[in-house]
């Protein structure tokens, strides 16, 4: 047994309160002879023994009474059968399994992973107790729901193997917020199986705020948490950050820009560096290169390799030797020829239109073919959408066929960034519409946060950060949000905490809304330039990743809708089903396309949430944290303060009992006490 308040153990000397008054009470009467006590005293003997025993009882449940009060509010923790006695039985179970690739990382003595620990003894746990009618198994995917047999099929299920998917912790809470309404079950247990990434869990969101509220609501829900945040000893991760095909006078080549992060604690306290070998593979062909690496990990920028000039497209991968994680070992990329960057700017002002255009007009490559059109609002209908890859909006949002238009633009997989209109409009778009103008208080027009480990504003390959510190914004328009629970993901804020840029959700494709515009009388993006110049071509370099036969993905269901059906070059060996495509990282191949599937960078950033961020989520609400390690299932346990509370309760009712005199004893007494006072009574006289 253990305890998750332990201090209040200290007050278990209070339990010798009862004896230590009855001490007291023994010294406190002197005793003074009366005559007419002999009769009492005689009658007393007769029921001492009982008395004795009563006595007795009383204060012993007087002592139990108060060291089950101090063990209740110790929160006691029990396994085996007395976990159950304190919980009532569930209607249904409910498991969220986080199977992204974090999960896989493997004990080293054991070489279980976090992923198949959490399995096993979930299962070994809900076998010796009671998991309800319905045990239930939300896939950390697509948030579906899946009926289980039993807690032991649990093990060896496709929907419970390892992925290279991130996972979404919110979302799933909100799809077993869904099934308990549509079911109306009433008690619940859901258990959550986590590595705690900061990214699966975005603890900054504005869902959980509303997921707490929801859940508030339903009566009889209690949350398991097994935590398994180990943090591997030497662990290895890889990964493509760029490929790109060229053509030169004398050969065709790939250039690769390869990053190497390392968890190796050992070698972060050493200066000693040291080298590994990397398998790269290009169309079937390897080759092995040693890389130098130190504390921080390595990079291989620019890296080249030899290609026939008659290859215009294929595939390629990295790997590194085995470690404690083997899913990111080995990162998967395609190459083509690169296509024409081609953008259009659709502005209301025409000062503003050529500011975009000068950011956007000069390529970050020589060898890369760039377009930058811009063009008033009345004249959209001339725009090629096939061709384009970017769009940047600064007008007032459009709606019927237009907006339509742009919807089927994004979900194509391209690029649309909206800035402020001068003028103001209540439209609306993407979930989102536009504020009102505003001028920030003193220095709170600076940015105060930004993202840096992705997307527009993560920082370069040298690992400095983009220098948004040094950013002033004079006036913007606040990014209002339609849907609470859907807010969009800022990637910077200013010092008022309103956000700069925003990123909205969806399936495919980046919609972006920034908060002001580059000209001098809003914003220094323009005077500046670094920031406005990375974050337009980065924007550009993304949207023009789905005009190329060739693409890279995070692994998602659905990452592959676009062609199907899709063949899998890469890896042959142990390939997963068709169904399982998109959730595992390789190659795939139809017709003239390429895709290669990975997972994402967040999985190898992988910031473990503080246990006590996590705890203020599920404030509130019946919940329980278990700590555990990776092969190491002893500390799960289940809280039992509810048996100390109802002992406690029965001690006090069995104390009141005994304290109440007996009727037919009253009486004799009464009677003994009668005839002793007229004994007095008639020797007196």
């Amino acid at each position: 047994m253990s305890f998750l308040n332990p201090l209040i153990l200290a007050a278990l000397p209070l339990m010798a309160l009862p004896i230590l008054i009855h001490l007291i009470n023994q010294h406190r009467h002197r005793t003074v002879q009366w005559a007419a006590m002999m009769f009492l005293v005689s009658a007393k003997r007769m029921h001492k023994g009982m008395a004795r025993l009563r006595y007795l009882l009383i204060m012993l449940m007087r002592i139990a009474a108060i060291g089950a009060m101090i063990f209740a509010f110790s929160r006691p923790l029990a396994s085996g059968w007395m976990s159950g006695v304190g919980m009532g039985k569930p209607d249904a179970t409910l498991i969220l399994l986080d199977r992204s690739a974090s999960m896989e990382t493997q004990d080293i003595q054991t070489g279980e992973s976090k992923r198949s620990t959490a399995l096993k003894k979930l299962a070994e746990l809900l076998e010796k107790r009671d998991y309800g009618s319905q045990l239930i198994l939300i896939d950390s995917t697509n948030g579906e729901t899946h009926p289980i047999e039993s807690p032991k099929a649990l093990i060896g299920l496709p929907i419970t193997e390892a992925t290279a998917t991130s996972t979404d912790i919110p979302g799933m809470l909100e799809a077993a917020l869904a099934y308990l309404k549509a079911n109306k079950s009433g008690r619940a247990d859901i258990w959550i199986c986590s590595d705690l990434n900061e990214n699966d869990w975005d603890p900054d969101s504005g869902r959980w705020a509303a997921i707490r509220e929801q859940f508030a609501q339903l009566k009889g829900v209690h949350h398991f948490l097994l935590s398994y945040t180990d943090q591997p000893s030497n662990n290895l991760s890889i990964r493509v950050a760029n490929v790109k095909r060229r053509q030169t006078r004398n050969r065709d080549e790939l250039i690769l820009d390869v990053l190497l992060r390392t968890e190796n604690q050992q070698t972060q306290t050493s200066n000693v560096a040291r080298r590994i070998p990397i398998e790269l593979e290009v169309n079937n062909v390897r080759s092995v290169i040693d890389v130098e690496l130190d504390a921080q990990g390595a990079s291989l920028q620019g890296y080249r390799i030899p290609i026939d000039s008659k290859l215009r497209s294929g595939w390629g991968s990295v790997a590194l030797p085995s470690d404690s994680n083997p899913l990111d070992n080995r990162f998967y990329f395609v190459f083509s020829e690169p296509p024409v960057r081609k953008a259009i700017i659709v502005t209301d002002t025409s000062k503003t239109g050529k500011a975009f255009r000068r950011g956007l007009g000069i390529p970050t490559e020589s060898h890369l073919q760039h377009s930058a059109k811009v063009i008033p609002l009345s004249r959209v209908t001339e725009i090629d959408w096939e061709s384009t890859g970017l769009l940047i909006w600064q007008a007032p949002l459009p709606s019927g066929l237009l907006a339509k238009q742009i919807e089927s633009f994004v979900n194509s997989g391209r690029v649309v960034m909206f800035f402020p209109p001068t003028q103001s409009g209540s439209e609306k778009l993407f979930n989102s519409s536009w504020g009102n103008w505003q001028k920030p208080e003193q220095d709170r027009g600076k940015v105060a946060w930004w993202r840096g480990n992705a997307d527009l504003f993560a920082h370069v390959g040298s690992g400095d950060p983009l220098p948004l510190n040094e950013l002033r914004t004079y006036r913007y328009r606040t990014i209002e949000s339609l849907k609470a629970e859907n807010p969009g993901t800022p990637l910077a804020r200013l010092g008022d905490d309103k956000p700069l840029l925003v990123r909205v959700a969806t399936d495919r494709g980046g919609v972006y809304f920034c908060s002001t515009l580059p000209t001098a009388q809003f914003s220094s993006l323009e005077r500046d330039g670094i920031v406005f110049y990375v974050m337009l071509q980065r924007a550009l370099a993304e949207a023009s990743r789905s005009l190329s036969p060739a693409s890279q993905h995070n692994a998602a269901p659905d990452v592959l809708a676009g062609h199907t059906p899709w063949k899998l070059v890469a890896p042959i060996e142990n390939a997963p089903s068709i169904s399982q495509h998109g959730l595992h990282a390789g190659v795939y191949q139809n017709e003239g396309y390429w895709a290669a599937v990975n997972r994402s960078l967040d999985e190898d950033h992988s910031k473990t949430t503080r246990v006590e961020t996590v705890d203020e989520l599920f404030d509130g609400l019946p919940y329980q944290r278990i700590d555990d390690s990776v092969g190491n299932t002893s500390s799960l346990a289940n809280e039992i303060w509810r048996i100390f509370l109802i002992t406690m309760v029965l001690a006090l009712i069995l104390e009141a009992a005994l304290c109440m005199p007996e009727k037919k004893v009253a009486q004799q007494r009464f009677n003994e006490f009668s005839m002793a006072s007229g004994n007095m009574k008639q020797e007196s006289l």
